[in-house]
């Protein structure tokens, strides 16, 4: 009996094999079903790939929060799966198939390895300016990397960003497309007589599976200037 596994998961340059997630992720993992048949999925962690895939189970009691990962809502038995990825790690997850009669399996196995703090998002530019018109939208570049040297695969777009500006009592969400990065920026107010200036900081940032995006420490507001207008000048002619 072949077994199958399709995964809806990260593809990163970093890392073809095993494949890359972010904490607080979800993916969808799926085998071909086969009607009669029964599944099982179970998830063990490692401390290095080539250490024995099954024998350390990782942690999805609900207990002393600290989960590895979790089963959603709690399904483990179908062909077709959603796990949430909590802790960053090596992870072997595994589907194991049975026959209707629970006497031959077969099992298939996947690498999966969640980053923790590599996974970034910072202002490419940090400061603008402009003269106050009656145009005040604003939008400024985003970057979003896996580690260092990898940036965000267009698969994991879009972002979702909570950012505030100075004097707000609530975050303002944005959506980042992969086209062009940019964070439409609402709320900022433009006075012609007096100069403002609109720190805009980044709360928080999650891929489109849910995974977060850490804040690059010193890159994460914006200040944005708005200068007055001088006053207006009068024309005199002199006869």
């Amino acid at each position: 009996m072949t077994l199958f596994v399709t995964v809806m998961v990260l593809a990163s340059a970093k890392a073809q094999d095993p494949y890359v997630a972010l904490p607080g992720a979800t993916h969808q993992f799926s085998v071909a079903e086969n009607i009669g048949n029964t599944y099982e999925w179970k998830v063990y962690t490692v401390s290095n790939w080539t250490d024995q895939k099954d024998a350390l189970l990782a942690d999805n009691d609900g207990l002393n929060g600290d989960d590895d990962f979790l089963f959603v809502g709690g399904e483990y038995q179908k062909p077709q799966i959603n796990i949430t990825f909590i802790n960053e790690g090596k992870y072997y997850v595994i589907a194991e198939e049975f026959n209707s009669g629970i006497t031959c399996s077969s099992r298939r196995v996947f690498a999966l390895e969640v980053l923790g703090t590599e996974a970034t998002i910072e202002f490419k530019e940090l400061a603008s300016e402009d003269c106050a018109d009656a145009d005040n939208s604003f939008a400024t570049e985003l970057i979003a990397m896996f580690d260092s040297g990898t940036v965000l695969a267009e698969s994991q777009y879009p972002v979702t960003v909570n950012y505030r500006l100075d004097g707000d009592a609530a975050d303002r969400t944005a959506t980042i497309n992969y086209a062009d990065k940019m964070l439409n920026v609402l709320g900022i107010i433009e006075d012609e007589n007096n100069e403002t200036i609109n720190n805009i900081t980044i709360i928080s940032a999650t891929n489109k599976y849910g995974g977060t995006l850490n804040i690059v420490a010193g890159k994460g507001v914006h200040s944005r200037t708005i200068f007055a207008l001088p006053e207006k000048p009068i024309i005199t002619v002199e006869n």
